[in-house]
């Protein structure tokens, strides 16, 4: 599911920041929670990168998971079942 077959011997000082993202992802998932909270999971990662984190959010949606995703770009909260708005006043 996260691409990561073949990377079990390589140090996380040779992994890119997204490959990081993932290894953390599924490292959380192995617990099992009931809900996955994610702040700006994208966020300093190349256009592929940002692909691939959303393509597991949207594949562990399907699954079930509860998922709290926090960020500020429009084609990620285009994604969400629903929507809260928080603004600082």
């Amino acid at each position: 599911m996260f691409g990561m077959v073949g990377y079990e011997d390589r140090s996380a000082y040779d992994l890119s920041l997204g490959q990081k993202q993932r290894i953390t992802i599924a490292g959380v998932l192995s617990i099992k929670p009931e809900v996955l909270i994610m702040d700006e999971p994208t966020s300093m990662l190349d256009p592929e990168g940002k692909e691939e984190i959303r393509n597991i959010t949207l594949k562990l949606r399907e699954k079930g998971l509860t998922i709290i995703y926090i960020t500020n770009i429009f084609e990620e909260i285009l994604m969400a079942d629903r929507v809260i708005i928080l603004e600082k006043r």
